[in-house]
């Protein structure tokens, strides 16, 4: 007899699979319809856009498995399951995820499902409400009736994430040169990014009438992917505590975005919860308090990650209720296991 059916006293019952597939990582909970999480799984990233289609749907399936293992249940045991995943838009059809867990003895099918929902109904039971979340990039969405009805932003590097890390990061790099280029006031955020860079503020010119710090940071920034300007982020948020006039206003500037953003998901039905997502909003209560502004009657939730909506949603689209005794258990155990 499994470790899972004995902790039930022998009686078998339905449990429900529950996965936040993110870019860096995928984790997988498995769940009773009263919300008890009994296991949970962990593997790398499960974005089909960023890993492949091949090597998403092995770690979903490593994840499931690892949550399988952690509870004592067999595979029989599952009665549905989604997948929350960025990416999902564009593979649809789950043949490329469900295939291979079939061949590896899992009998459910998962459902696609966005991790924008996911993110939301990890912070409330709530049908209705709003969410922005603000990490590498930026994104802003309305729910209603536990689907998404409007997305505005995320949009990428080149054309959108007003706010984000990666937006924020790239302010940095632009204020920080401009500065040292004479373009500019002089900001501590030149001295900032050069420490961050790991690179000489006095370096000799290499190309005629060019510091050569200038050059270095161009011949060291172009070698990165653009999103991985986010890094610099935190370099924004630091000089802005310490009063840096540029790097206020490129914070306020964020902030102010993000707003915007949430402002064009109002509708005057929905009068909230609103949720807030990502370093950006979680980490940093200047920002919050911007974007908060626009919905004063209503406190933000913070939100961490999307597991406790992939489970959410897992039980809602098996055909549980999930009443908010289910989802504060659902948080509750899900919290003790991570």
């Amino acid at each position: 007899m499994s470790t899972f059916v004995k902790r039930l006293g022998g009686i078998v019952t339905n449990c429900y699979l529950g996965i936040d597939a993110g870019g860096t990582s995928t984790r997988a909970a498995l769940v009773l319809p009263d919300g008890t999480c009994l296991g949970t799984g962990r593997a790398g990233s499960g974005n089909p856009i960023s890993a492949g289609p091949e090597l998403a749907a092995q770690n979903v399936l490593t994840a499931s498995q690892a949550a399988l293992a952690n509870a004592g249940a067999e595979p029989s045991l599952l009665a549905d399951g989604i997948a929350a995943m960025a990416g999902s838009r564009v593979a649809r059809e789950a043949d490329w995820l469900n295939d291979p867990l079939h061949a590896a003895g899992l009998p459910i099918s998962l459902t696609l499902e966005p991790d924008l929902l996911a993110a939301f109904l990890s912070a409330t039971p709530q049908p209705d409400g709003y969410a922005v979340v603000a990490g590498t990039g930026a994104v802003a969405v309305r729910v209603r009736n536990f689907e998404l009805e409007r997305v505005t932003d995320g949009l990428g590097w080149l054309l959108g994430d007003a706010g984000s890390g990666f937006w924020v990061g790239h302010q940095v790099v632009r204020h920080g040169l401009a500065a040292l280029d004479g373009r500019a006031d002089p900001t501590a955020l030149t001295d900032a990014l050069l420490t961050a860079l790991d690179l000489d503020p006095d370096a000799p010119a290499e190309v005629e009438g060019r510091p050569g710090a200038i050059q270095h940071a161009v011949d060291l920034l172009y070698t990165w992917r653009p999103v991985e300007l986010a890094q610099l982020a935190p370099i924004a948020f630091e000089a802005a505590r310490e009063g840096d006039a540029t790097a206020r206003a490129i914070v306020h500037e964020a902030a102010l975005a993000l707003r915007a953003a949430l402002a064009a998901m109002l509708a005057p039905d929905i009068s909230g919860p609103v949720v807030f997502g990502g370093s950006v909003l979680t980490q940093q209560p200047t920002v919050a308090e911007i974007v908060g502004a626009q919905l004063p009657e209503q406190e933000p939730i913070l939100t961490t990650d999307g597991l406790v909506g992939a489970a959410n949603l897992a039980l809602r689209r098996g055909g549980i209720t999930v009443t908010e005794a289910v989802f504060d258990r659902l948080t509750e155990t899900i919290a003790a296991r991570r």
